[in-house]
């Protein structure tokens, strides 16, 4: 289980427009429903997590090293 007070102190990314983010994030927080054009979980397999809306108040929890929107409003977190 996460901490949420360790998890806050390491810091954040707010992405609220369309930049191309890279990191290596642990957790994602979804303010307004966002649809990805790029998300890159290097440990997941299956289909994409692009092209829909992921609905807001979603928690995505894993490796995340990239994303990039075409709408919505996130915070992720850093491993």
């Amino acid at each position: 289980m996460l901490d949420a007070r360790e998890v806050v102190s390491r810091g954040c990314v707010v992405e609220v427009g369309v930049d191309a983010i890279t990191g290596d994030f642990i957790a994602m927080y979804v303010f307004a429903a966002a649809t990805f054009t790029l998300f890159t979980m290097p440990s997941n397999s299956g289909d994409a997590m692009t092209g829909f809306a992921v609905p807001a108040g979603t928690w995505i929890y894993g490796s995340i090293t990239a994303f990039t929107m075409s709408s919505g409003k996130v915070i992720a977190y850093n491993k």
